[in-house]
């Protein structure tokens, strides 16, 4: 996917304990085309451009809105993001009462840190894409309440945030994408894990590794490219795995690339 690096107008972001209450799934879906905002349970809404001109067309006009509040819990959510424009494409999730608030934090890029806080509450970049766009984000989620997107799209956008609450999930396997990816969910056993990362075209590509209350527990790859250099094709790296449970791979990428994570030897 191409990317594009034209100017845009800040939409600022940045981005708890392990529960033992009963399991509980939140589901929050949200469509949105220009102005238009809906927030419902479980249907989706869907609307899309018309009536442009052939040099709108030409060069997509990107359009800023922001969501209805919604709720959601301390832990992990699931931010599942596509768009159908030609333009940009930009997401943040913050909480509420920092949309209102005047001065807000210093933006957290895409391949920033996503543990950055700053400000009243914590903020998400979950997206900085260009085109179509299809996408998923884990993000651990501080405090309970209110939380709103920010979005700046081109064209037709759905968002649906999911918060996963399972007692169980399949053994660690290998995963693989072409672009920003929550992987599913998967079991670890305590211990020494080997993480193996392919990154075939050398692009940008950060990996955290986050457990089921979406806290990260390592960072297994980090650009520290100056973008001039390539990232290797294939590194690997190994973790300390202190509590046995359920985690997930938080992928930011822009090319193809996979990641394995087993018992190491």
């Amino acid at each position: 996917m191409t990317k594009h690096n034209s100017p845009i107008r800040p939409v600022e972001e940045e981005v708890p304990r392990k529960r033992t209450r009963s399991q509980r799934r939140i589901r929050e879906i949200l469509a949105v085309c220009g102005a238009l905002v809906a927030v419902v349970v479980p249907v989706v809404l869907v609307n899309t451009y018309g009536g442009q001109s052939s040099a709108a067309e030409e060069e997509p006009e990107s359009q800023l809105s922001a969501t209805n509040l919604f709720d959601l819990e301390p832990g992990l959510a699931i931010v599942e993001m596509t768009h159908q424009g030609e333009g940009d494409f930009v997401v943040d999730l913050l909480p509420a009462e920092q949309e209102e608030n005047a001065a807000r934090p210093e933006r957290i890029e895409f391949f920033g840190d996503q543990n950055d806080v700053s400000g009243t509450g914590s903020t998400f970049a979950l997206a900085k894409e260009a085109g179509s766009v299809d996408i998923s984000r884990a993000v651990g989620i501080q405090t309970a309440g209110k939380h709103v997107f920010d979005v700046k799209a081109s064209g037709p956008w759905t968002i649906q945030v999911d918060q996963p609450r399972p007692s169980g999930a399949p053994e660690p396997t290998r995963f693989s994408g072409d672009d920003a990816t929550a992987t599913p969910l998967f079991q670890l056993s305590s211990g020494p894990k080997e993480i193996s990362v392919t990154n075939p075209g050398g692009e940008k590509l950060e990996i955290s590794l986050l457990d089921g209350e979406g806290n990260e527990v390592d960072r297994v790859l980090e650009d520290e490219t100056d973008g001039a250099e390539t990232q290797p094709a294939a590194s690997s790296s190994t973790v300390d795995i202190r509590e046995a449970g359920i985690y997930l791979f938080d992928v930011r990428a822009e090319s193809l690339w996979t990641v394995e994570i087993s018992d190491a030897g």
